[in-house]
């Protein structure tokens, strides 16, 4: 088993390794959205950021938002690829069942999307981020319930690429409804009394509210316990569904012989 999810990693390892480039370029394009937002953030008012320093409250939302996003794209992207390469079906018809091959697919994007947010980590310590306050033990565990609360939404995305070759209305929907609702750039206090109720739906919302806790608060792990327990049923339940959803689809993809079908 280890040998295998080794594999999937090294594969997806040296294809990114195979553009350098990307990676400055990433780097590049984080460092800027940092200092845009770092500009942006002393006009904002910390009375209105539930108290938080209006620089630290932006960059965790843009962290969170950025990894969040690598988890919903990366098993669409990974299908597709396999799909167009033509090794979808070939991989498949090994003893590699499909919970394997999401599963070992998603391995280096969300090493890479950790990467990322530590990367946004460092650039705020250049703009004067402080650490003093980070509880690293709630910290940690935030981020991996999140990480797996918005793969589930992930591994359904990449049911529709199985089935219908394009991309998705639900990860339009996630990823957009998760900007304006989750709390990324403001708090989710400002938004209209009748929304605010469809915020507690979304896991970003929540992976926030902890994370800015534990991360700029030193908030403890009884303090986060909700945030960490919603987190968590959202993985508990998305998970296996998601799941069995992306089987459903590849039963119907090979039933109808569209499996390998660009």
């Amino acid at each position: 088993m280890a040998w295998k999810a080794w594999a999937f990693f090294k594969r997806d390892l040296l294809v990114d390794l195979s553009y350098k480039l990307s990676f400055a370029l990433e780097a590049v394009h984080i460092l800027i959205a940092i200092a845009a937002f770092f500009f942006l953030s002393r006009l904002l008012d910390a009375r209105t950021l539930q108290g938080y320093d209006s620089f630290a409250f932006v960059l965790v939302g843009l962290a969170v938002n950025a990894y969040m996003t690598t988890c919903l794209i990366c098993f669409t992207q990974v299908v597709r690829d396999s799909q167009v390469s033509g090794t979808l079906k070939a991989v498949l018809v090994t003893p590699t069942s499909p919970r394997q091959f999401l599963a070992f697919s998603s391995l280096y994007p969300l090493s890479r999307a950790a990467v990322d947010a530590a990367v946004y980590g460092a650039g705020g310590l250049a703009f004067g981020l402080s650490l003093a306050r980070v509880n690293p033990v709630p910290a940690i565990l935030l981020f991996v319930g999140s990480m797996l609360a918005f793969s589930s939404i992930g591994m359904i995305s990449a049911t529709f690429i199985v089935m219908f070759k394009r991309g998705d209305p639900l990860l339009w929907l996630f990823g957009s409804g998760s900007w304006l609702l989750g709390g990324v750039m403001y708090p989710t206090d400002v938004l209209p009394q009748w929304l605010r109720p469809l915020a507690e739906f979304l896991p970003i919302t929540h992976a926030l509210r902890g994370l800015r806790a534990a991360l700029l608060a030193d908030a403890s792990l009884g303090t986060v316990v909700t945030e960490l327990g919603v987190l968590a049923l959202f993985a508990a339940v998305g998970l296996p569904a998601s799941v069995a959803i992306f089987e459903f689809g590849l039963r119907r993809a090979r039933m109808t012989g569209t499996l390998g079908h660009q």
